[in-house]
């Protein structure tokens, strides 16, 4: 089997070496994958694999509406992080650091998500529902 990229393709990539090279060894893992055969098990496990990254896509989707970040933030960032940084170049690490605070704000952002949505569907009422009684609870119930 033969390895072949579309017009469409090399004119997105625009000559770029590393994107052909990147978008041919995808092409052919792909072609690789095509005869293979998967357990039943194995299709589980990718299924579950698959349903996570959409979980997290979907996270990463809501949470990263309201992640801003502001001058200040990287400014103390820095101040915090002198010693560490004093010898780099603050136009190349600027980018690192603004990164950096946006994925730390991204993680914040997703647990008041995750929190949003266990207030919306009383997950911690269902809890209670689904687990054991307590030890203390059934000491009271054996005094009884």
């Amino acid at each position: 089997m033969q390895i072949k990229l579309t017009k469409e393709e090399l004119k997105k990539l625009n000559g770029n070496k590393d994107g052909i090279a990147q978008l041919l060894v995808r092409k052919a893992i792909l072609a690789e994958m095509e005869n293979k055969e998967y357990t039943e098990e194995e299709k589980k496990y990718l299924e579950e694999m698959r349903l996570n990254m959409e979980i997290e896509y979907y996270l990463n989707l809501i949470a990263q509406k309201t992640v801003q970040i502001y001058d200040y933030e990287l400014l103390e960032v820095y101040k915090n992080n002198a010693e560490f940084l004093k010898d780099k170049n603050t136009m190349d690490i600027y980018p690192q650091l603004q990164q950096a605070l946006f994925n730390q704000k991204l993680g914040e952002e997703k647990v008041k998500v995750i929190n949003g949505i266990v207030e919306k569907y009383k997950i911690n009422d269902l809890l209670k529902e689904y687990t054991p009684i307590s030890t203390e609870e059934v000491k009271k119930e054996e005094n009884k």
